[in-house]
């Protein structure tokens, strides 16, 4: 490790340690249930936290006082973020009113604005998750960290903070060419021997299509891996970032309100690691409250099990997955859909993965700026396309590869546009259901 990162390393643990290392015991909690969910010891301590967490909330909490009698978790209802809205000083703890609380926020996806507390033994949790996902993809405190952000002058409150934590924030709002240059430049030239890249999918996605475009070589720059969150990692963006940066590219389900969920690491690249550690977390069917077997499509329903300043008890997420256990009983996310309300359907009225929706235009990535796969009706669909050219030659046999999974019957029609916008959170939707009666609201 470089000098000034190992100092910075260090510092930062001497610092918790004499705040009475909370960050520590969390992150040791963390990495022995996660390295071995199934042991007794791991299965005790994940029983013990929800039972505190449940308890707490039914004896502090407007909202859960009437559920004082549950017997189980699943006696609990699934909330949703409209209901969290709707009854925001429900859900808050009353000890915890009084003290210390964090504010985070996130515009969602659907660019509605969603706001909760946290209270700082969570606040301490979140960053032990960090830290311990990080490390499983070969990332130490104190390395240096480009943080890919949309809005940075909104994001960034002080320069000297990321200062101390090696962390270069880097403005993608606008990502043209010059920008892309200078930080494909800056990372290069970086000393820092252990570095990494944590940002949005649509900023890789457009770094890629510039390297290919110029037919850009990037040997010189060394990564330790690339992390990809907030949206839907595709396996061409991931394998075309592996080939590019010769290095892993993994992807982190996480949620401002909420945390990390499940991550990609280096020993599991393709499956997410479920944290089991700071979260219960549940797949329910589309119609109902019930689990869903292995191997199916199912809704993310996620119980903080550390947030007591507002608990969220069976809180879902909007975010679709499917579930796949091991044989050493281990659980695991084969892959994430993203929203529920952005599933689409063929003509038939059957779920079909937005995963093939991306699928369908893979093999004009290097044509392509960007593009929108949108349900538009019940046998609809739109083709959003903004391309890298002034033409298209390969209309007609788009519709027809799309007709194929969708439907025989099915209205495909492509529009050519000059930008496909992202939402305030810097997210752009690639797969987009407008069809009503399919759609939820969140």
């Amino acid at each position: 490790m470089h000098l000034l990162n190992y100092l910075r390393n260090k510092s930062f643990w001497v610092i918790d340690s004499l705040k009475g290392c909370n960050i520590r015991k969390h992150l040791d909690e963390i990495s022995s249930v996660i390295n071995s969910p199934n042991s007794s010891n791991s299965l005790n301590i994940r029983k013990q936290h929800l039972e505190n967490l449940l308890k707490h909330a039914v004896n502090t909490t407007p909202f859960y006082k009437s559920y004082i009698n549950a017997s189980s978790i699943m006696d609990f209802p699934v909330i949703k973020k409209t209901i969290i809205q709707d009854n925001f000083e429900q859900f808050r703890s009353l000890p915890f009113k009084n003290k210390q609380n964090f504010k985070v926020s996130t515009s969602g996806s659907t660019g509605v604005p969603f706001f909760l507390f946290q209270d700082e033994n969570k606040r301490n949790r979140n960053r032990a998750d960090a830290i311990h996902f990080l490390k499983c993809c070969n990332f130490e405190i104190g390395n240096r960290l480009f943080y890919l952000v949309a809005q940075l002058e909104h994001n960034q409150k002080s320069k000297f903070i990321p200062w101390v934590q090696n962390v270069n924030p880097v403005d993608v709002s606008k990502l043209t060419d010059e920008k892309i240059t200078e930080f494909l430049d800056m990372i290069s030239k970086d000393q820092n021997p252990n570095k990494a890249i944590l940002g949005h999918v649509s900023a890789f996605e457009t770094i890629i299509q510039f390297l290919e475009k110029k037919n850009r070589k990037v040997d010189n720059i060394k990564l330790n891996s690339i992390i990809a969150n907030s949206e839907y990692l595709s396996p061409q963006t991931k394998s075309t970032l592996n080939k590019y940066f010769n290095t892993h590219a993994l992807s982190r389900y996480s949620s401002e309100e909420i945390g990390i969920m499940a991550h990609q690491t280096i020993d599991s690249p393709k499956n997410f690691v479920i944290n089991h550690a700071s979260y219960h977390i549940e797949v329910l069917n589309f119609e109902n409250d019930n689990p869903v077997k292995p191997g199916e499509l199912g809704r993310i329903v996620v119980t903080d099990l550390f947030n007591y300043a507002m608990p969220m008890i069976r809180y879902d997420t909007g975010d679709v997955a499917e579930l796949i256990t091991h044989d050493n009983g281990n659980m695991q996310f084969k892959q994430i859909e993203g929203r529920k309300m952005d599933l689409i359907y063929n003509s038939q009225g059957q779920i079909v993965s937005s995963f093939l929706a991306n699928t369908k235009l893979y093999k004009y990535y290097a044509l392509l700026k960007q593009y929108q796969f949108i349900q538009q009706g019940k046998k609809e669909y739109e083709i959003k396309l903004n391309l890298q050219g002034d033409t298209f030659p390969y209309e007609n046999d788009l519709i027809e590869d799309v007709k194929k999974d969708f439907g025989k019957d099915a209205n495909v029609t492509i529009t050519y546009v000059d930008e496909i916008p992202p939402l305030a959170s810097g997210k752009r939707r690639k797969v987009v259901n407008n069809y009503q009666k399919k759609q939820t609201s969140y």
